[in-house]
Order: C-alpha cells, then sequence, then structure tokens
C-alpha cells in the first residue's frame, strides 16, 4: 500500500487528491471511500495509506481503502489553559455580551 498526504480535500463537494510520496503522483479520492474508511472527511497535511484503483466513471486511477497513519488535532480543539472551566465560568463566558466596534 502507498502512503501520502492529502493535498487537499472538500468535504462540501465531496473529493479531493492525495499525493503519493514515492512515485510524485497525486490520486482522486472521492468521498465514499472516506465514508467507507469509517471517516468523515480528510484534513490537509493529513497522513494516509491507500491502494490503487480505477475511477468507474473516467478509468483514472484513484485512491480507494484509505487508511489514516497519524490523526491530525485540529487547533480549535487542543486547550487554552491548563486547567479545566467550570461551568459556571462557561455559562458566564456564554452569555458575556461582545463588545461593540467603535
Amino acid at each position: 500500500m502507498p502512503a501520502g498526504s492529502v493535498k487537499f480535500y472538500r468535504s462540501s463537494e465531496g473529493w479531493g487528491f492525495i499525493a503519493n510520496r514515492a512515485d510524485q503522483r497525486d490520486y482522486f479520492v472521492h468521498a465514499s471511500q472516506v465514508r467507507r474508511a469509517g471517516y468523515a472527511a480528510l484534513a490537509e497535511g493529513q497522513r494516509v495509506r491507500f491502494d490503487i484503483g480505477s475511477n468507474a466513471k473516467t478509468r483514472q486511477p484513484m485512491a480507494v481503502d484509505l487508511e489514516l497513519l497519524e490523526p491530525i488535532i485540529s487547533p480549535k480543539l487542543t486547550p487554552t489553559a491548563f486547567r479545566p472551566e467550570t461551568p459556571r465560568e462557561t455559562a458566564v463566558a456564554a452569555f458575556m455580551p461582545k463588545r461593540m466596534k467603535r
């Protein structure tokens, strides 16, 4: 199985490309293959292992049977503080009025 990294993936359109390190080619990947692997989407730069199959419509090579090599953690999900927020702090932050721009 070749390995590569996700060049880009447009989840709204359901397709993207994976750059293969071995042969320096980009392989098309369809959302059906991503869902079949058990994932909702792929992130740019994410390392994956895949097989090379054939697109039924265009007969061009495409990535099939995807397997993640290392998950990518979104910066939005990483903690910003070393202590957890209390429920009160969370509620206060959610209902605080936003400052008006001058």
